[in-house]
């Protein structure tokens, strides 16, 4: 998935109420347990020009730590 992609789904499914894909990629620069990139637990991949990501654990994180998008602990 994408960040632009993930946005929808999150919302879509309830996870959060409103989302940008601004707003994600916010969260993967700032956010210390974010589980996605060279090192951590989830390596970014490149598909065409989009970086993507594991569904699974993007879900995840969000429902792990949904104060992260201003959602309520």
């Amino acid at each position: 998935m994408t960040f632009q992609s993930g946005a929808i789904l999150l919302e879509q499914l309830g996870i959060v109420d409103k989302i940008t894909h601004q707003g994600i990629r916010h969260i993967a620069a700032t956010h210390p347990d974010w589980r996605f990139g060279e090192g951590r637990a989830h390596p970014y991949w490149r598909v065409a020009n989009a970086t993507v990501m594991e569904t699974g654990p993007f879900l995840d994180f969000f429902r792990e730590y949904p104060r992260a998008s201003g959602g309520e602990s």
